[in-house]
């Protein structure tokens, strides 16, 4: 009869240890959880500002190309004016 209480002390035991066995991966997983929902929030915040990003660098090449385009039309109105002048200096 003593060795079936000692089987039931150690089971008992063996119920307490599980039981702050699963407490822990209980506290493991809410853990891994909350970082996961974390790491997602970051990552929409990120790919929102890739977008913007984008976003500004197709403004950045829009703008560059008008540049280059005011840029052309002054030189060849400079241009024609250093015409006109180099023709008025000949007559």
């Amino acid at each position: 009869m003593k060795k079936k209480n000692d089987e039931d002390s150690q089971l008992a035991l063996s119920g307490a240890e599980e039981a702050e066995i699963l407490a822990r991966l209980g506290e493991r997983v809410e853990k891994a959880v909350a970082t996961i929902q974390e790491l997602r929030r970051e990552r929409d915040a990120l790919k929102a500002r890739v977008t913007e990003l984008e976003a500004q660098g197709e403004d950045l090449d829009r703008l560059n190309r008008e540049r280059g385009e005011i840029r052309n039309r002054i030189e060849s109105i400079l241009g024609s004016l250093e015409a006109l002048e180099t023709g008025e200096a000949g007559e």
